[in-house]
């Protein structure tokens, strides 16, 4: 997960953590633990939620949680690749 993306949007879009922490219902010290780990620590449906409150495009949502392999997986799919793997 790119954490240092995921703040910026945030501060891009004039939003605190407490914010968003309300939004997904959780604490300000859960969101400050899961917004400052590398490790993508958001359930699916509080991505969805997070889609929607820092108004993500694709791309940044696919940037943010999943350091851009969607849009590598989906390149494959597209060309029609052995085992569905983009070139880098």
């Amino acid at each position: 997960m790119n954490v240092h993306l995921l703040k910026a949007k945030r501060v891009e879009r004039n939003l605190r953590q407490k914010d968003l922490a309300k939004a997904l219902g959780i604490t300000e010290k859960a969101m400050c633990h899961k917004e400052g780990s590398e490790e993508n620590k958001f359930k699916a449906a509080e991505m969805l939620i997070l889609v929607d409150e820092l108004n993500l495009s694709f791309t940044e949502f696919d940037a943010i949680f999943f350091d851009r392999k969607l849009t590598k997986r989906l390149i494959a799919i597209r060309n029609n690749e052995p085992n569905g793997n983009a070139s880098e």
